[in-house]
């Protein structure tokens, strides 16, 4: 009797094992999903990128290496909506960027993701749109993602939350070793790298000058009230103005603006 149960339970053991063997190959085949990589080397191809960007589920694990330096001048580009991948520009550059559309949120990528990455990428530009243009950005309009190494190089001018890497950096946001030059200006949080963070700026550097032409004061004697003196918000007056930051609860860290800041 003992030696039909042992030779039963051995049995049984080695049936099962593969079993068990299976089930765990179908559990690691379910969580990797592999990256799927593309590269662009022209104009086009940039071009069919943002085109697909308009929904998030296009770049969820997608990869993009820039191969090569791209040129947006004569397009109609105006923008990537959306974007959840990693961006690898390469030490690339993206020159004659100078979008037509109006409205908010703007810059070459709308919106990065939490969990995106745009890194090694350099932006010439000019962005100045129409509407109500508020968090303007030169790389991006709103940033829950990291952008590292990159440079913004031009013009980027709006009315509240306007930065010359982001408009706005979200919690989850990290913007890293980035650097701007030329000018920005806005009514309302105005920043060289961003226009308000709440998440982490570090080793950056801004020589972009800000708000440098003082605006002529036009208010009137009748327009004067006891609203208009006391309201921060009135007209004709500029708040939260940075080097760095507009304004920021998040954390700014190891950063250096050399740019002038005017009213």
């Amino acid at each position: 009797m003992k030696k039909i149960l042992s030779f039963t339970l051995c049995l049984w053991l080695m049936c099962s094992l593969p079993l068990f063997a299976f089930a765990d190959e179908n559990t690691e085949s379910v969580e990797e999903t592999p990256l799927v990589e593309l590269k662009i080397s022209s104009t086009e191809q940039f071009l069919k990128l943002a085109e697909n960007c308009i929904i998030d589920s296009y770049s969820k694990n997608l990869h993009i290496s820039l191969e090569k330096n791209i040129d947006l001048s004569n397009t109609d580009f105006d923008s990537i909506p959306i974007f959840c991948g990693v961006f690898e520009g390469n030490g690339h550059t993206i020159s004659g960027f100078s979008p037509n559309a109006s409205g908010s949120v703007q810059g070459l990528f709308r919106y990065l993701t939490e969990g995106a990455v745009v890194q090694n990428l350099n932006l010439k530009g000019e962005i100045t749109p129409g509407g109500s243009h508020n968090q303007i950005g030169g790389i991006v309009g709103s940033n829950a993602g990291s952008i590292l190494n990159c440079s913004y190089n031009g013009t980027v001018s709006g009315s509240s939350y306007i930065g010359g890497i982001a408009g706005t950096n979200k919690v989850s946001g990290i913007i890293d070793n980035c650097s701007v030059a030329g000018i920005i200006s806005g009514d309302h949080f105005v920043g060289g790298i961003a226009g308000e963070s709440s998440g982490v700026i570090r080793n950056c550097h801004n020589i972009a000058l800000i708000n440098v032409s003082s605006r002529e004061n036009s208010v009137s004697l009748s327009d004067i009230t006891v609203d208009s003196l006391t309201s921060s918000e009135a007209a004709n007056t500029v708040t939260d103005i940075g080097g760095i930051a507009g304004f920021s609860n998040g954390i700014i860290r190891n950063c250096e603006n050399y740019g002038e800041i005017g009213h």
